[in-house]
């Protein structure tokens, strides 16, 4: 009997062939940038604005990538009311999405960025989550990745509702708001396939690398661009304690596994194969 956690991912892929130029350049209008937000970005300190602008591209383009891993599963998931589900988170995520991009082109150091939004978006690289850069294998590994990455950027966003930054407090209280029925969603699924003896294993597997890259994604104990963003007041946690927030938010829910789940929030942190640069783990 095939188990909901082993259902494979639906054939194709649904954003292979957009091409809608006229879409993409709606779009692209759409993203233009607010006349004050460029100005508040303009009289920032170099070094806070480009710290800033690190931190919205990774959320903008995970969010971005995360809503199109979610859509490939709106007619692959095992039940109906599942693929409801999917095609809601997929179309909140890259709601979000579409709430970041804009800020970025505020910024000077977009002028050659590879934002998702612009021309040839297709073909360009995302400084997403590395697990992010192909579809999920599995429903176990969607769930997964909802229930501890999608969690990190959450964690991250309740600690970004400050005054430092207007913008971002701003979407982050509404995407907040989102966020809750998502989890909700994901901690169901998660104690249902506890209970499968048979793929506990496989779901432990995905479990561990989902949370190598959330919790690797906060940046080091001691990563200059996040303690910049503390300092401003732009953010008001560091990295270890957004750690310990997200381990607290997912371990009561993976107790319903047993030990082997609980423990994978335990493995030291693969530090040699994560890129400050690109903000993720080189893939393994």
């Amino acid at each position: 009997m095939t188990s909901a956690a082993d259902v494979p991912p639906p054939a194709g892929g649904v954003f292979g062939t957009a091409s809608d130029q006229e879409a993409v350049e709606r779009a692209a209008r759409a993203a233009a940038p607010i006349t004050a937000d460029v100005e508040a970005i303009g009289a920032m300190d170099p070094g806070v604005r480009a710290a800033l602008y690190r931190l919205l591209s990774s959320l903008a383009d995970n969010k971005y990538m995360l809503g199109r891993r979610y859509a490939e599963w709106c007619t692959g998931a095992p039940l109906l009311e599942s693929a409801v589900a999917a095609a809601a988170m997929a179309q909140d995520e890259l709601g979000h999405a579409r709430s970041f991009y804009p800020l970025l082109r505020g910024f000077p150091e977009a002028a050659e960025a590879h934002t998702v939004e612009g021309k040839g978006w297709q073909d360009r690289p995302t400084q997403a989550l590395a697990m992010l850069d192909r579809p999920f294998r599995t429903w176990g590994e969607l769930i997964a990745v909802s229930a501890i990455a999608d969690t990190a950027f959450s964690v991250l966003l309740s600690v970004a509702t400050g005054p430092g930054y207007e913008p971002l407090r701003q979407r982050a209280r509404k995407i907040l708001q989102e966020e809750e029925a998502h989890w909700v969603h994901a901690r169901g699924w998660l104690r249902r396939l506890a209970t499968d003896e048979l793929h506990l294993a496989n779901l432990a597997e995905a479990l561990g690398k989902a949370w190598e890259s959330a919790a690797t994604w906060f940046g080091r104990s001691d990563d200059p661009a996040m303690a910049v963003l503390v300092t401003k007041g732009i953010l008001s946690a560091e990295p270890d304690e957004l750690r310990t927030t997200l381990r607290a938010r997912v371990a009561p829910t993976l107790e319903s596994g047993g030990p082997a789940l609980v423990a994978v929030l335990d493995r030291p942190l693969p530090w040699e194969r994560w890129s400050d640069a690109e903000r993720r783990l080189a893939i393994d």
